[in-house]
């Protein structure tokens, strides 16, 4: 899965986001890591 080093990183743009008020990138920033997160399940899979 997500290593805790990757998860706190995006959790701090997403904070840094949301701080801002820039909604739209916190939107945008979290379905680029679900997208990234889906690829490498499927990746496991195989």
């Amino acid at each position: 899965m997500i290593r805790d080093e990757d998860y706190i990183d995006f959790l701090k743009l997403i904070v840094s986001c949301i701080s801002n008020g820039d909604y739209f990138s916190a939107k945008e920033l979290s379905n680029l890591e679900l997208e990234k997160m889906k690829q490498k399940v499927k990746k496991k899979k195989k």
